[in-house]
C-alpha cells in the first residue's frame, strides 16, 4: 500500500486503515504430516492354513519502515502429501484393487501418505510385527532368545515361513500379546486376527510405518541390539521374495524388507499383496508401507506393489 498525496484528512484515513489490517492479521501456518513414529497364499510361505495360534504466521510485520512487509518465515510449509499424491494419481487411474501406501524420511522426520484411512489384511507382513513384539518382551524380561525361537524367527522372515510364524505367535501370547506390545509401540489401529488367524490381521499404512520404525529407529522401544538382529533377518529375505519396496532402493544397497500376499475368502478369494520395509534412496534412509485388497492374482499384485513403492519413494525424494 503506497501513501496518498491528496491532503492530510486522506493520509490520515489511509493510515488508520493501515494499522486496522496490521492489527487484525494473522494466519496460523499449518504443516500437515503422519505421525510416523512411529503398519500369506498357495505359494510358499504365503498361504496360511489355520494356526495354533510456536506457530509461525502469515502476517504484515508491525515496524518504523513505511510499508509493511511479509515475514517469509510466516510462509506456510507445503503440504508433504502433494507430491506423492500427483505421482499416484495415473497408478490409481490403472489400479488393480484398492491400495494405499505411506513413505517417512527417517532423516527429516517428514511423512507422506497416500490413502491413508483404508484397513486392510497384513498376509505375512505381520510377521514383522510378530518379530518386534517377541524381541521387545524378551527385552523386558532380560532373556535372549532361545535357540528355538532364534531358529524360527530366521525362517519366519527370511523364508516367510508359516508354522515358525505360528509358533512365534503363540510363544508372545497370541493376539491379547500382540495387542499389548502394539499398544507399546504406538499402533492405533491394527487388530490381532480372530481366532490366531494372524494373517487376517487387519492394519493401515501408518501403523505399519510405526512396525518398521520400531524395528529400525534409534528412538525405537527396542534396544540396538534387538534392532541389529532384526536387520539381519529382514536383509536375507530369499530372492522370489525382493519385490514392492525393494524396487525403490538405490542400485547396490540392501533393503530391509518384509512382503505378504494372500487370497482372503471374505474377499472372493482375491488376494491381499503387501510390502514394507527400509531402503536407501539418494542419500537417504525411508520407510515405506504398501497395502493392497482385492487383487485379481498375486502377480498383478507385485507388479503394483513394485510400481507403487518405485514411484512413491521418487515423489517424496524430489525425482
Amino acid at each position: 500500500m503506497g501513501r496518498n498525496s491528496r491532503g492530510a484528512w486522506t493520509r490520515h484515513r489511509v493510515l488508520v486503515m493501515l494499522a486496522a489490517v496490521v492489527a487484525g492479521a494473522g494466519l496460523a501456518a499449518v504443516v500437515v504430516g503422519v505421525d510416523g513414529s512411529v503398519a500369506a497364499s498357495p505359494v510358499a510361505g504365503s498361504a496360511q492354513p489355520k494356526p495354533r495360534s510456536a506457530a509461525a504466521t502469515n502476517t504484515l510485520t508491525k515496524s518504523s519502515a513505511p510499508k509493511p512487509t511479509v515475514d517469509a518465515t510466516s510462509v506456510p510449509a507445503a503440504d508433504p502429501n502433494a507430491a506423492l499424491a500427483a505421482a499416484m494419481a495415473p497408478l490409481s487411474a490403472e489400479k488393480s484393487g484398492d491400495f494405499s501406501v505411506a513413505v517417512l524420511n527417517q532423516d527429516t522426520g517428514v511423512t507422506s501418505v497416500f490413502n491413508p484411512d483404508e484397513a486392510y489384511a497384513t498376509a505375512s507382513i505381520v510377521k514383522a510385527d510378530i518379530l518386534a513384539v517377541l524381541l521387545y518382551q524378551s527385552q523386558q524380561q532380560g532373556t535372549p532368545l532361545t535357540d528355538d525361537e532364534d531358529t524360527a524367527a530366521t525362517k519366519m522372515i527370511e523364508a516367510s515361513d508359516n508354522d515358525s510364524a505360528t509358533t512365534l505367535w503363540d510363544d508372545v501370547g497370541s493376539a491379547a500379546g500382540m495387542s499389548t506390545a502394539n499398544a507399546a509401540f504406538g499402533l492405533r489401529d491394527t487388530t490381532p486376527g480372530a481366532d490366531d488367524y494372524w494373517g487376517l490381521t487387519t492394519t493401515n499404512v501408518a501403523d505399519q510405518l510405526t512396525v518398521m520404525n520400531v524395528l529400525t529407529s534409534p528412538r525405537s522401544v527396542l534396544d540396538d541390539a534387538s534392532r541389529k538382529y532384526a536387520a539381519g533377518l529382514m536383509h536375507e529375505v530369499e530372492p522370489d521374495q525382493v519385490w514392492g519396496v525393494s524396487e525403490a532402493a538405490d542400485p547396490g544397497t540392501t533393503p530391509a524388507l518384509k512382503n505378504g500376499w494372500l487370497p482372503i475368502d471374505s474377499d472372493n478369494d482375491l488376494w491381499a499383496v503387501n510390502s514394507i520395509g527400509q531402503v536407501s534412496h539418494g542419500g537417504h534412509s525411508y520407510l515405506v508401507a504398501y497395502l493392497s485388497s482385492s487383487q485379481p492374482d498375486e502377480q498383478t499384485g507385485i507388479d503394483q506393489a513394485s510400481a507403487v513403492c518405485k514411484a512413491a519413494v521418487a515423489a517424496v525424494a524430489g525425482g
